[in-house]
């Protein structure tokens, strides 16, 4: 046998090897490829339009072009009395009265438990009594783990949750907004939203999607900063200094009754006091809104 020939073949392998390693994380860590790096003249001319409508750029603009995909998607749908058994400890009854528009409801006590055709799923418990002053210096790290350790409890906390967003109140209550993420991507059409009190969580809704892998060919994005120039155009002047809080992209789409569909990239844009903005990554137009009421 030749072994210095064998030896080079090794070498020659494993260097191929480390080659398609390397190449699998970094598509894995960067999913999304920019092709052009946005110019601070564009993010200017940006914040300008901003301002002349009263809203204040506080956020990171991202100075990256996008190449993205359309992510096929279905309902991830729950059986109600499955749910119900297992959130609810005593007996309880069932409302179908609402059936024709989509949903039913459990009830145990001042306990309801709404489960919607769709995969939407609302939760609420009997209101908890008021809270001492004490209690009133839950952290937000405190709040989280109330909130996971609740859900995980009955096996509802989604593996690929991440939190998004914490909300503190003046009473010392917390609100917990999670997205979905796959492949690093985030879904903000579907959501985990946890009210929690220093003495327990006192409801949730969950709605998430089961995502079916990407379609179609890559197209380029439109960048950041046009997101937020047309989003100037399509929205009112603020009577009050707005303040533009953040600004990400991912994936949306309202929910559907259907089988399975198509969800369009997205700029998230955060507005304080006006709510959670979705503009089309593709077209540049308003793709949706949440109102983000707590």
């Amino acid at each position: 046998m030749d072994w210095s020939k064998a030896k080079n073949i090794l070498i020659l392998a494993f260097l191929a090897l480390n080659i398609f390693l390397g190449y699998s994380l970094w598509k894995e860590a960067y999913l999304l490829f920019p092709s052009r790096v946005v110019t601070y003249q564009e993010i200017e001319k940006a914040e300008q339009k901003l301002d002349s409508i009263n809203l204040e750029l506080k956020a990171s603009i991202p100075r990256q072009i996008y190449f993205m995909s359309f992510l096929t998607v279905s309902n991830k749908t729950h059986e109600g009395e499955d749910l119900a058994d297992i959130l609810f400890s005593e007996e309880y009854s069932i409302d179908r009265s609402n059936e024709e528009e989509g949903f039913v409801v459990f009830q145990e006590g001042k306990n309801e438990l709404a489960i919607w055709d769709k995969g939407k799923v609302v939760f609420t418990r009997e209101p908890f009594s008021s809270i001492e002053d004490e209690a009133q210096e839950m952290e937000e790290e405190e709040a989280a783990s109330v909130a996971e350790e609740f859900l995980q409890e009955f096996g509802l906390f989604p593996f690929e949750a991440r939190l998004e967003e914490v909300v503190a109140f003046e009473d010392g209550r917390y609100f917990l907004l999670y997205n979905q993420v796959y492949k690093n991507q985030a879904l903000f059409g579907s959501y985990l939203k946890v009210w929690v009190h220093p003495n327990g969580v006192e409801g949730f809704e969950l709605y998430w999607l089961k995502p079916e892998g990407f379609s179609g060919e890559d197209i380029s994005t439109v960048s950041a900063a046009s997101a937020l120039l047309n989003l100037s155009e399509v929205i009112s002047e603020s009577e009050e200094k707005k303040v533009v809080e953040s600004i990400s992209i991912g994936y949306y789409s309202e929910a559907f009754d259907a089988q399975k569909w198509d969800t369009v990239p997205v700029w998230r844009i955060k507005i304080t006091g006006r709510g959670i903005y979705f503009i089309n990554a593709y077209t540049g137009e308003l793709e949706g809104k949440d109102e983000n009421n707590f």
